[in-house]
């Protein structure tokens, strides 16, 4: 599979492409850094900085919206494996940027997180705030289970993660602030 990022003609091209090559960079990097911290994502076949691409593996499998959306047994395992997934990514300090459900693929009962796109490597609990509140608005917009759901995915957050009591703490914080940033 091939993500490329395209140029923006509002932008001087210059500037255009030292973005997009550093974009590049940053998302092939945080790609790298979340597998060695034991999370699940596309193998990186090919950095191409000229061209602004990352030629990655093509993840099969249903989305975690789509298994969610079914309910069950295999929905409650997703949960524990989304909260499994996030606390060791925070763990490494990396904010994902866009934990949707769309961005999570089940591929042979294990939970592989795709565009990291958005985002960083930061030990801020204020970005990992961020993160778990964009992936509360996500359950419960998305799933009429929504609730119970992220209820699971914090179980296993906190199991995961020490300092979880302190991101969850912020991510309510930044809920009752009315903004994300």
């Amino acid at each position: 599979m091939e993500k490329s990022r395209v140029p923006k003609g509002y932008r001087l091209p210059a500037l255009d492409d030292e973005l997009r090559r550093a974009r590049i960079r940053r998302e092939a990097t945080l790609i790298g850094e979340a597998r060695k911290a034991g999370v699940s994502t596309p193998i990186l076949y090919d950095i191409d900085l000229v061209g602004n691409r990352l030629v990655m593996e093509f993840v099969d499998g249903p989305t975690a919206k789509a298994v969610l959306d079914r309910g069950g047994r295999p929905a409650s395992d997703a949960c524990r494996k989304i909260g499994d997934a996030i606390a060791r990514l925070h763990r490494a300090d990396i904010v994902h940027g866009d934990l949707t459900t769309s961005n999570m693929i089940l591929r042979d009962g294990r939970l592989v997180l795709i565009d990291f796109s958005l985002g960083e490597k930061t030990s801020s609990l204020e970005a990992k705030g961020v993160d778990l509140r964009l992936l509360k608005e996500a359950l419960t917009a998305a799933h009429a289970r929504g609730s119970e759901y992220l209820a699971s995915v914090a179980r296993a957050y906190r199991r995961g993660y020490p300092r979880a009591a302190e991101v969850l703490a912020k991510a309510k914080e930044i809920e009752e602030r009315g903004r994300y940033t």
